[in-house]
């Protein structure tokens, strides 16, 4: 008797190890599943996003082929630039041309409100585990043109006006690109660059005053340029932080997702892809490093049509880290009707 329940027990022993070594199994297998889950993820915002910053920013934006552009709608010519924009408001007295001296990390799903891209500041923590987390900021714009008067504005916002006297079908042409400044160093933030065109409404010829009031704008249309290319750092992120394999140069487009609204309750930064914070941003126009082809953009009725133009560093982009800082970078934007 004895030795049958001395046998038993060591069956209901052996059962019972056997049990857990399935169940440790299986958490292994789920683990894995998981982890190739994660692999598979492009939306994790970076963690050290909080410290990407450039300064020294220049703009031109310019027309070929008849296409007359201002930025007042007054003052008509094939190019405005940066210090045409920054005085605007001389005569464009509502002008909000937010023009600061630093970039730093926002974030866009691309909507719209009253005219103006919603955008968002993001704001990482370290947890006590270790990890990271991101709550963000609603941004508002405002007329300023640098240092201490942009205060702690992050992103460039401005408008210029768009004359043609029959419909037309406006695309960016190749001469439009996000470079470095000459002679400066290439740290790579052109490739985290972004520029969103919001168009606000059309109004009749010679009708300026009109034209400044517009304000209807409803949706955007975001250029992704330069995204074929990436720096080491951008490439050692994308494998490490977001699961995918890129390289240097001739490298797919990475989906990613843009801040939809502001939150202050932490998301870990791994768990973003997850979050209804998030929306998948679609651009409009997508090109890579040196293209030379018209991408086309929108179209616009005949008369003055009134755009708002947004230039960022955008948070999701696997190239946005810390070795961007203090970068200098040139946006060139150049219009070309097509039909």
């Amino acid at each position: 008797m004895n030795k049958d329940k001395k046998l038993k027990k060591q069956v209901d022993k052996r059962k019972e190890y056997n049990s857990k070594k399935r169940r440790i199994l299986i958490l292994i297998l789920l683990v894995l599943f998981l982890i190739g889950v994660l692999g598979f993820s492009t939306m994790a915002w970076f963690s050290s996003n909080k410290h990407g910053v450039i300064d020294s920013i220049d703009i031109n934006v310019a027309t070929v082929t008849g296409l007359q552009i201002s930025a007042d709608a007054i003052e008509w010519g094939n190019e405005v630039t940066k210090d045409q924009i920054i005085n605007a408001y001389k005569t464009y007295p509502a002008a909000e041309n937010q023009l600061p001296d630093t970039l730093s990390n926002v974030s866009t799903a691309g909507n719209v409100t009253n005219g103006k891209l919603d955008m968002y500041y993001g704001v990482t923590s370290e947890e006590k585990d270790g990890g990271f987390t991101l709550t963000t900021l609603e941004q508002t714009e405002m007329q300023c043109t640098g240092g201490e008067e942009c205060g702690d504005k992050h992103y460039i916002a401005f408008d210029v006006f768009l004359l043609v006297t029959t419909p037309a079908t406006i695309a960016l042409t190749g001469n439009s690109n996000v470079i470095p400044q000459p002679d400066t160093r290439d740290k790579g933030s052109q490739n985290a660059a972004r520029v969103a065109f919001v168009i606000e409404g059309t109004v009749n010829s010679g009708s300026s005053a009109a034209a400044q009031a517009l304000k209807g704008g409803t949706s955007s249309l975001i250029w992704e340029p330069n995204y074929d290319v990436h720096t080491p750092e951008g490439v050692e992120a994308a494998k490490n932080v977001y699961g995918v394999t890129t390289s240097l140069s001739g490298a797919s487009r990475i989906p990613y997702k843009g801040v939809n609204r502001a939150f202050q309750t932490p998301v870990y930064i791994d768990q973003t892809d997850k979050s209804s914070y998030f929306t998948t941003v679609n651009p409009r126009v997508a090109t890579v490093k040196n293209f030379v082809e018209n991408q086309q953009l929108m179209n616009i009725p005949a008369g003055i049509t009134k755009v708002r133009i947004y230039m960022w560093l955008e948070g999701q982009d696997v190239d946005m880290d810390n070795s961007v800082a203090a970068s200098q970078l040139l946006y060139n934007v150049e219009f070309a009707m097509i039909n």
